[in-house]
């Protein structure tokens, strides 16, 4: 099989689209079609349904494109693994994570150490994290989710307290502790539902007996600890991403039992494992084990 052909019709089957794939792959039109036609041919089978330039895999196109993601999966692996020993280990690190504000702290000390290496930040989309577990597209993912399942692994490496943080002019900002009953009338900042720290605190305040009143709800962390920093409510902030110098928050413990998250790394465990990979799963363990102890 010409694994050129194979690349074409990969690429066709993830967009469905000819015109789209072939400026994807920098050829016509017409060559795509002809090579995706030679191809059905020496397999003697049609891989697609076809609705003008729309077209849809059909039962044998799914099956072949399945393979033909494991088979590019393993030349992506391969590559990785040349690309390590061409650039003699400082080569490139791509990273699925929703932590921005801790990776940038942990990036940019590792960056001290391996300053000529080329890092990529990518977002924890659902598509991308299935990439990283199926198939290893990514080197490593930074989450607070514990994931199960055979493919990856996952590391442990931080249990981290979460906290409230209230502008310095409420009244809550003179306590060292409170308890969740007291924040009855508190209006809250936050998340919107559909991210995973918002489920975690709500469902911890409900189990207390407890529900927040979002006054506002948003998209981005940072927003949510500018609007308290301008008076605008609380929120819940995990410790990781406490501004511990900034005179216009105070941080507030909860005493309600442990209010924590963990943060750990998953790791692929059937895909090439750079140098590089090793050198930022061990500054990880030595960057929380030495700055919050």
């Amino acid at each position: 099989m010409d694994l050129v052909k194979l690349r074409y019709f990969y690429e066709t089957a993830k967009v469905q689209n000819m015109s789209h794939a072939a400026k994807e792959l920098l050829i016509s039109q017409p060559a795509l079609s002809k090579a995706i036609a030679q191809l059905e041919e020496e397999l003697e089978m049609d891989l697609f349904y076809r609705n003008g330039k729309r077209i849809t895999l059909n039962s044998n196109g799914e099956f072949l494109f399945k393979r033909a993601e494991r088979i590019f999966a393993e030349i992506l692996d391969l590559e990785r693994g040349l690309r390590e020993f061409r650039e003699q280990g400082n080569g490139e690190l791509s990273i699925v994570t929703t932590l921005p504000y801790t990776f940038t702290n942990i990036l940019n000390e590792f960056l001290n150490f391996y300053p000529t290496i080329k890092y990529k930040q990518v977002p924890l989309s659902k598509d991308n994290l299935e990439q990283f577990i199926e198939y290893g597209k990514f080197d490593l993912c930074i989450t607070t989710e514990k994931l199960n399942h055979p493919n990856v692994e996952w590391l442990p490496l931080f249990n981290e307290e979460i906290f409230l943080t209230v502008p310095s002019t409420y009244p809550e900002a003179k306590l060292e502790s409170v308890h969740l009953s007291e924040l009855r009338s508190l209006p809250f900042i936050g998340l919107t539902a559909e991210y995973r720290f918002r489920q975690l605190t709500d469902n911890f305040c409900q189990e207390n007996g407890y529900t927040p009143e979002y006054q506002v709800e948003v998209e981005e962390a940072t927003t949510i600890l500018q609007l308290v920093k301008n008076g605008r409510g609380a929120a819940f902030t995990p410790e990781t991403s406490m501004n511990m110098y900034d005179d216009k928050i105070k941080n507030v413990r909860i005493e309600n039992g442990e209010f924590t998250r963990t943060i750990g790394l998953l790791k692929h465990k059937y895909t090439y494992t750079t140098a590089i990979s090793k050198a930022f799963i061990q500054h990880c363990y030595d960057y929380f084990g030495n700055t919050h102890k």
